[in-house]
């Protein structure tokens, strides 16, 4: 072996020996904004003197082999000592994280190495289905809707009926992005109704430990079906049958819409159902095809 190629041998092993002695950890850091962000630098390099972390080329602590952190001019860092690992080993601390933390955080062991982590930082939003409990005949198609706002990255959503993943197929997704890089995203869900079922959108970002939930409860009734409680279980359905005037001294009625489409009414599929209460405080609830001059 000649001189020269002798002297690269021993160069590449030097470097290799150097990168060894230094470690930052995780190399990817991926958190929500508002909590802590750690990494750790760790080193055998037994002749360093200081220690330097900054974070997108800029300079935010330094820490001294002999005297430990130095004073700081920014109040969301600091540093503590670990033990964990054998040499020297500094976790580096960046409180109530921001979006404009994201980017390069590098350890830099001055005239040693240094190493370098990339920070992403996601926003968590909300999410709500649209609308309150719903009912429907067995076998209609009932939609539901679910807004997720104010994320970043755009999130994932998913439908889950008793708690069951409804396939991607059977909904759709769309989103679109607001000021500051933040998305609102929204998803239709066509569901054929079976049984009395809950029904949950979940949304989600990787530094979310669990999904975010909303949920509404889907109540399936045979078509035509009449429930109802109590001693006036007889004049209620005669009162259904025939009165085309909810405005009675017996009964007070409401009309709500949007709830379930009913099959056979001279209206065609029309979103109506009755909710009734009597003076006598018993509740009552049915479905019935309505007449075409109500």
């Amino acid at each position: 072996m000649d001189v020269f190629s002798l002297l690269v041998l021993l160069l590449s092993s030097r470097i290799q020996a150097v990168g060894a002695q230094m470690k930052l950890s995780p190399g990817t850091l991926t958190v929500l904004r508002g909590e802590e962000a750690r990494l750790t630098c760790s080193t055998s390099n037994t002749q360093w003197t200081v220690m330097v972390w900054l974070m997108n080329g800029t300079s935010v602590l330094t820490i001294s082999k002999e005297i430990g952190v130095l004073p700081s001019i920014n109040p969301n860092v600091m540093a503590e000592k670990s033990s964990d690992s054998q040499g020297d080993s500094w976790v580096f601390v960046l409180k109530n994280t921001q979006r404009h933390n994201q980017g390069q955080v590098t350890c830099d062991l001055q005239g040693i190495d240094r190493k370098t982590a990339s920070l992403f930082v996601q926003e968590k939003g909300s999410v709500r289905v649209i609308g309150e409990d719903k009912l429907a005949f067995k076998g209609q198609l009932v939609p539901f809707e679910c807004q997720a706002a104010g994320w970043y990255p755009q999130p994932t959503l998913q439908w889950q009926v008793n708690n069951k993943k409804v396939s991607q197929g059977e909904y759709n997704i769309s989103s679109e992005e607001l000021g500051k890089s933040l998305f609102n995203v929204t998803s239709n869900l066509n569901f054929t109704a079976a049984q009395s079922s809950n029904v949950d959108c979940l949304a989600s970002v990787s530094a979310l430990p669990t999904p975010l939930k909303s949920s509404v409860r889907l109540t399936v009734e045979k078509s035509g079906r009449v429930e109802q409680k109590g001693a006036a279980r007889s004049k209620l359905h005669e009162f259904a049958s025939q009165s085309q005037n909810a405005n009675t001294s017996l009964l007070s009625c409401s009309i709500y819409s949007g709830n379930i489409f009913l099959k056979s009414t001279s209206l065609g599929k029309h979103p109506l159902a009755y909710y009734c209460k009597l003076k006598q405080k018993i509740e009552h609830t049915f479905l019935y095809p309505l007449s075409a001059n109500l």
